[in-house]
């Protein structure tokens, strides 16, 4: 137990968290790590953008000592070659601007690319003048930013260092035999421990951060969710709310709410014990719960009452909807020891008004629902506007 974190969130029951690979620090569960690696994604961006404009302007302060030392064919083939290098880093910032989902998987391929264009401008330059240490060490400054400083998936991150330690000893073992070949086979014995640490360093840091990306996410769910039912208490229902909202109000659609309470709830708990009325609930946010389509959500807003999200759907359809709610708790059925309980909900259902807040439509629903209590439970009743 000691290599797992764990808390006692509800009834002193330790929950685990999520336990990343040991290979690749990632998530088994591929929800949660795309989750991670979207939000990984959107804090790392501007930083991938102002590394690839820091080596575009190192590449083009370099032709200068292309054209100073470099003829003929050897030249135009440097020329080509940073050409390339610009393209792809150009590629490689449109690529992430455009769609930072990305970034995990465009941050190694340009660290790939880095690599395999640095060794070719190497050998372009020619080892037999060149100094053997710093044509083996420039592979450990690309190491330090593409796996150390820039995020990567764990596959990526082995892929990336082996292909710096065939680069690293590419230039070794081509370098010119003599003191020069022993100078640069100790620099290649440096950059390989450098690179290998910079993976465990990297690696150890990713498995940490995926730890405390499932502790924060496991804290949030708590404070977000009701832990009798499942389903979303009344803070996930508000945040769930606004989040539904901004979605509507950019695609122009409407939002209804709708407000179920159960009848008489109070009597079952009376007659048969909390433990049976806590059988209800969770059968209840059970059913109302596979009634739902995918972007709705249901929420037990306390007691015995819940809250539904209905996102595009227009307040005649909603209505409908709400009835099929209801009769999804009238056809409930719950059976605990000798006890059967059957139930019925009064509901109430609004429109989201533009400009409206959510404790105002919360209010219209509300009224629709006690409407529905007054006139005999077991039935539906729509508050249109403010007027109604």
């Amino acid at each position: 137990m000691a290599d797992r974190p764990s808390y006692m969130p509800y009834g002193g029951l330790p929950v685990s968290l999520p336990r990343p690979s040991p290979w690749t620090a990632e998530f088994p569960d591929r929800e949660l790590e795309g989750r991670f690696r979207s939000e990984r994604s959107r804090g790392m961006r501007g930083t991938f953008l102002v590394v690839l404009a820091l080596i575009l302007a190192m590449l083009g302060a370099l032709v200068s000592l292309d054209l100073s030392r470099l003829e003929a064919e050897w030249l135009s083939l440097a020329l080509g070659l940073r050409g390339i290098f610009a393209v792809m880093l150009v590629a490689a910032a449109v690529s992430v601007w455009r769609w930072p989902e990305r970034l995990l998987t465009v941050a190694p391929l340009t660290g790939i690319g880095v690599t395999l264009l640095t060794l070719a401008l190497t050998f372009v330059y020619g080892l037999e003048h060149s100094n053997p240490a710093l044509d083996v060490s420039q592979f450990a400054f690309v190491g330090v930013v593409f796996v150390l400083l820039l995020p990567n998936t764990g596959r990526w991150r082995w892929g990336l260092t082996v292909v710096l330690l065939l680069a690293t000893w590419g230039v070794v073992l081509g370098s010119a035999a003599g003191a020069e070949e022993a100078e640069a086979r100790l620099a290649g014995l440096f950059v390989s421990f450098v690179l290998l640490a910079l993976l465990a360093i990297a690696h150890r840091e990713d498995t940490l951060r995926h730890w405390q990306f499932a502790a924060m996410d496991r804290l949030v769910r708590m404070s977000t969710t009701d832990p009798l039912t499942g389903v979303a208490n009344r803070r996930g229902f508000f945040d769930a709310a606004e989040a539904a909202r901004h979605r509507t109000r950019l695609e122009e659609e409407p939002l209804t709410v709708v407000l179920l309470d159960l009848d008489h709830f109070k009597g079952v708990n009376d007659r048969h014990g909390h433990a049976v009325g806590d059988e209800v609930l969770r059968r209840v946010a059970r059913v109302l719960g596979d009634a739902l389509k995918p972007g709705e959500t249901l929420a037990r807003l306390g007691g015995e009452e819940f809250g539904v999200l209905l996102p595009g759907v227009p307040l005649e359809r909603a209505e409908k909807r709400a009835q099929g709610l209801r009769s999804e708790v009238e056809a409930l059925c719950v059976q605990s020891g000798n006890a059967v309980v059957r139930m019925t909900a009064s509901v109430g259902v609004a429109a989201w008004m533009p400009e409206e807040s959510i404790d105002a439509v919360l209010a219209r629903a509300d009224l629709g629902m006690y409407e529905a209590k007054a006139e005999g439970r077991n039935c539906v009743r729509v508050q249109a506007d403010d007027a109604a």
